[in-house]
């Protein structure tokens, strides 16, 4: 059972792919990018993972001023460690950032992931959620096609309400809500470029109604007596049953780091 779980997952991570290489998918992608740039940049620490993506050479913590990047996907895609998120192959209370593309969307166990999530975060740790927003023209579009069984709309798409109170349940503490998208998932492109307009409304307060919601949340602590931490030196971090890193230079100067399972 939980083979065939983990090969539809692996499946519908395709089809994601496929869809954000679409003119919908990529003008959504452009505009998830740019928002990420904004957003990742004020996340500091040690070690940064990214757990599946939208394409094979996506990178989606590129912005991020983390030297030690981590690549996470379900197949064993060059260049990245294969394993699922439901077990992390990462100790406790070692990573310092986590960014979650559809991750929680395609999961038969969302809270199980979660779980994982708060397992693996340091205290203080963040994680950005990347998610589809019901409530805007990607949620619309997926009742319009109810009955099919490709991503993106097989997916589920949970409301704001919602991943708050999972959230909230785990002592994670949301810090902001960001949304993306405005335009509707129309695969015509000379449409969507007609329809730039459409972003003007962000200004008038209906961003809300993007098709993407990202959500920026902190691990929280409770503790009795704080207790300061001495400043030292972390050394990097190798994932259970992995082998040492090689690193690249990212285009933003810093060591990436990518690696294969056994």
């Amino acid at each position: 059972m939980k083979e065939s779980v983990l090969f539809n997952s692996a499946k519908y991570a395709q089809q994601l792919r496929e869809w954000y290489t679409t003119p919908a998918g990529q003008i959504l992608y452009s505009e998830l990018l740019n928002k990420l740039e904004k957003l990742l940049p004020r996340l500091f620490g040690y070690h940064a993972l990214q757990i599946g993506g939208l394409s094979a050479e996506l990178d989606l913590i590129s912005s991020s001023p983390i030297q030690q990047k981590i690549y996470m996907t379900l197949d064993h895609a060059q260049g990245t460690v294969a394993a699922s998120p439901l077990a992390l192959p990462f100790p406790e209370d070692t990573l310092d950032l986590i960014v979650m593309p559809h991750t929680l969307d395609f999961s038969p166990e969302p809270h199980q992931v979660l779980r994982e999530i708060h397992r693996v975060l340091i205290s203080e740790g963040h994680v950005v959620m990347i998610g589809f927003n019901p409530i805007s023209m990607m949620g619309l579009s997926k009742l319009i096609f109810v009955r099919s069984q490709r991503a993106p709309w097989v997916g589920h798409f949970y409301t704001a309400k919602r991943l708050k109170d999972w959230l909230s349940l785990l002592d994670f503490k949301v810090m902001e809500i960001e949304h993306v998208g405005l335009r509707p998932p129309i695969q015509n492109l000379r449409l969507q470029q007609r329809m730039k307009f459409i972003r003007e409304a962000e200004k008038i307060g209906l961003s809300r109604l993007g098709g993407l919601q990202l959500f920026v949340a902190k691990k929280r602590e409770l503790t009795l007596t704080p207790l300061p931490q001495p400043w030292r030196t972390r050394r990097p971090m190798i994932p259970v049953n992995v082998t040492e890193p090689t690193a690249r230079q990212s285009k933003y100067g810093s060591s990436t780091t990518r690696r294969n399972f056994h």
